[in-house]
């Protein structure tokens, strides 16, 4: 193997436990937060870049989700536009 091809790798190889820990340490601030959070919020990391997807209840939990994996070292960007909040409004629904 080439001197250049092992730097390569071995760059990709950090790079990918950093995201698994910055991954592993928003799951967990979510979890502290709310276990909600933990159970229903899905946290993928690519070079610091933490997408969050799942269900929440309220904009409000949408919220906090995204100011708490912001707080988290490690993050660099949040990207939630995969995240979706269950919204009754009640008289919204036919009984029909």
């Amino acid at each position: 193997m080439k001197l250049h091809s092992f730097e390569h790798y071995s760059h990709d190889l950090a790079m990918a436990a950093r995201d698994s820990w910055t991954t592993a340490r928003v799951k967990s601030a979510l979890t502290r937060a709310d276990p909600n959070f933990g159970l229903h919020i899905h946290v993928k990391t690519h070079g610091g870049a933490v997408s969050l997807s799942g269900m929440v209840d309220t904009h409000r939990q949408c919220d906090q989700a995204i100011e708490l994996t912001r707080s988290v070292q490690g993050v660099v960007d949040v990207e939630a536009s995969g995240l979706r909040t269950h919204v009754f409004k009640p008289g919204t629904y036919d009984d029909e």
